[in-house]
């Protein structure tokens, strides 16, 4: 999961939504008005990039007339350094990348700020979650970091990161090493077990954590190696940890794996941005419409079901069996379970934490 430390007001009211429903851009998608258009957009090349082009980009193509080029790439390390290699003569419109790749760019002044009366499903979004790297991003999906757990040890989703002190998983959990923002998290969680607040005291954090020490199976955020001891039933639950790194295992019931974001002390979003380049070749009104597009009820809901992502516009349509997913957060648990992380804060007691931590539990 990629931060910038190492890594919204729902629409209310009639009068909101019918001016969102005559905003000019729903009837020139209507009416193919983008016919001829041209958009060049850079992304993931993984699952969840695919997943863009199949039900955001095609179906844009397709309802607009206006002709989409999807790039795909590894990582938004690789999107990051696209983008600076063609600052002189921009290539790309729309760039779909993690927090830090957008402050990135931020930094080095290549963005073009987006206009957000011209979106108008922003104002589906809650205020927190809208934009972002400095009002450069459109707010996109979030990346969620959970609890992960073994079900055969159990039959229902844990409500609590507490499981990991239960007397039942001695020498069955997990946690993330040190030097990975998932531990800072998992700090965050335990002061607020303890009955504190990290980000004024983790002592008591930190003396909680310590207990963990001798209940530990492995200390590790390697997919595949988690993946085998919940397998093999070596494994019963662990955490800080994203759901969305072992989707495929989850998919596959032989796992017994599963994860959770429902939880008493809450869960961790990354917000994933849309940007623009400054000095783009395509049409800033073709641009903004995608970036609308993007963020209507349905799309949202589609994609979150199909990858897991957190839709960030709060009127997301889930089906049944993704409300009934505990992998896909719904903006109801989203709204109520997100906790609220001061990065900077982080940034600034990042190499003491990670010191207290190792201390505390190894790793």
């Amino acid at each position: 999961m990629n931060k910038p430390i190492s890594r919204r007001t729902v629409l209310a009211g009639t009068a909101a939504a019918a001016a969102a429903l005559q905003a000019p851009w729903v009837r020139r998608a209507s009416a193919a008005e983008f016919s001829g258009k041209e958009l060049r957009v850079l992304t993931w090349s993984d699952a969840t990039g695919q997943a863009a082009v199949r039900n955001i980009l095609k179906p844009f193509e397709k309802k607009t007339g206006a002709r989409i080029i999807a790039d795909l790439t590894g990582t938004t390390s690789d999107m990051i350094a696209k983008i600076k290699a063609s600052a002189a003569r921009p290539q790309y419109d729309v760039v779909i990348l993690s927090g830090f790749g957008a402050n990135a760019l931020v930094e080095a002044d290549l963005l073009a700020k987006p206009n957000l009366t011209e979106i108008p499903n922003i104002e589906r979004v809650a205020a927190k979650h809208q934009t972002g790297a400095d009002g450069f991003g459109v707010g996109y999906f979030l990346w969620s970091d959970g609890l992960l757990y073994n079900t055969n040890a159990y039959a229902s989703p844990p409500t609590s990161y507490g499981v990991l002190w239960d007397d039942a998983n001695k020498d069955k959990i997990f946690v993330p090493q040190a030097k990975n923002l998932a531990a800072m998290e998992l700090v965050i969680v335990a002061t607020k077990l303890a009955g504190g607040d990290a980000f004024s005291d983790p002592e008591p954090g930190f003396k909680l954590l310590g207990e963990l020490k001798d209940r530990l199976l492995t200390i590790s955020t390697n997919p595949n190696q988690l993946a085998d001891l919940f397998r093999s039933k070596s494994l019963n639950a662990g955490g800080v940890y994203s759901p969305l790194v072992v989707s495929k295992f989850i998919r596959d019931p032989g796992y017994n794996l599963s994860g959770t974001y429902d939880l008493e002390e809450g869960f961790f979003v990354d917000l994933q941005y849309m940007v623009a380049p400054k000095g783009h070749p395509g049409d800033s009104e073709v641009i903004h419409a995608l970036y609308d597009f993007a963020l209507d009820s349905k799309v949202q809901g589609t994609m979150a079901e199909e990858v897991w992502y957190g839709p960030v516009n709060q009127d997301a349509v889930l089906s049944d069996s993704a409300r009934n997913n505990p992998n896909v957060p719904s903006p109801e648990v989203i709204k109520n379970r997100t906790v609220q992380v001061d990065s900077a804060y982080l940034a600034s007691v990042r190499e003491d934490w990670i010191k207290r931590y190792t201390n505390a539990v190894g790793g």
